[in-house]
């Protein structure tokens, strides 16, 4: 084998983890080009799962791409993306209905190229993308970190401490934290979520961080999102709740109607339900 192959080869092994798929862009920036991937797909290196998208061969054939992996590999290759509101919950362990049918997973990101990639992808969950303009320009990253993932439970570990603890071949997840979560799920009150499954929700946010969630209600774009999650926090009352400073943020005037019929609350000028009897599972996307 020619030295320059070799050394590209093994480049090619030391960066790419197996499983992750990368396109063709990445691996140019490895010195692939689209010559040398057409060769390396020809010998058995590299393996083609969608239009210009790529890894290294799997010895399962025509098992759909875990969405994990998906999204491990968007962060190798740079994606400003997060996954939030219930899916972050969810990985928490705060999420409490088990998805009917298909796995739908939330993902926040701008980037149009982070949707092509996607959409030629055969994924084993349904990805609903979302804006992170739901926050203010200051931080796109205010409230998100990067979580520790067991591929094989699915669930989330410590938060990272340091750079060196992401590299590709440990995983981390970029993940909204509580505080951002919470906000990114009554944001999507009552259309996909319902008013009591966002109540349920603040029974088991006990450990909120007070400063966190004053920054992220202060800099929230959405007067809803911060309305239901005032009011909630007035109805549950957990300890953190004490050492919120609320005054400066800005809920906006005027009325606003979440429940069709409900009963307006006076401090929030919310509508909401007239009994505690009402539907408490998420809403079908």
């Amino acid at each position: 084998m020619p030295v320059r192959r070799a050394s590209l080869l093994n480049r090619l092994l030391h960066e790419l983890p197996e499983r992750y798929v990368v396109d063709a862009a990445w691996l140019s920036g490895l010195g692939l080009g689209a010559s040398s991937i057409r060769d390396y797909v020809r010998r058995g290196w590299l393996e083609r799962v969608g239009s210009r998208l790529y890894r290294r061969p799997e010895r399962e054939i025509g098992k759909p791409v875990r969405w994990e992996i998906a999204m491990l590999s968007l962060q190798m290759m740079a994606a400003p993306l997060h996954v939030g509101g219930m899916s972050a919950l969810e990985l928490a362990g705060y999420w409490q209905y088990a998805p009917l049918g298909r796995r739908r997973i939330w993902l926040y990101t701008d980037s149009p190229a982070v949707r092509s990639y996607l959409r030629r992808l055969d994924l084993d969950a349904d990805i609903d993308v979302r804006s992170r303009k739901l926050f203010g320009n200051a931080d796109p990253d205010l409230g998100v970190e990067s979580r520790a993932l067991d591929l094989v439970m699915g669930a989330l570990g410590p938060v990272a401490t340091s750079a060196g603890s992401t590299v590709p071949h440990r995983q981390h997840l970029s993940v909204a934290s509580l505080e951002r979560a919470i906000l990114e799920t009554l944001e999507e009150v009552p259309k996909k979520v319902s008013f009591q499954h966002g109540a349920e929700q603040f029974e088991g946010l006990t450990t909120l961080r007070p400063k966190l969630m004053e920054a992220l209600l202060l800099e929230c774009r959405s007067v809803k999102a911060k309305r239901l999650f005032l009011y909630f926090s007035g109805q549950h009352r957990h300890a953190w709740a004490r050492r919120l400073q609320t005054g400066d943020i800005d809920i906006g005037s005027g009325k606003r109607q979440i429940i069709p019929g409900g009963k307006l609350d006076s401090e929030y000028l919310i509508t909401v339900p007239r009994s505690e009897k009402h539907e408490g599972a998420p809403r079908a996307s």
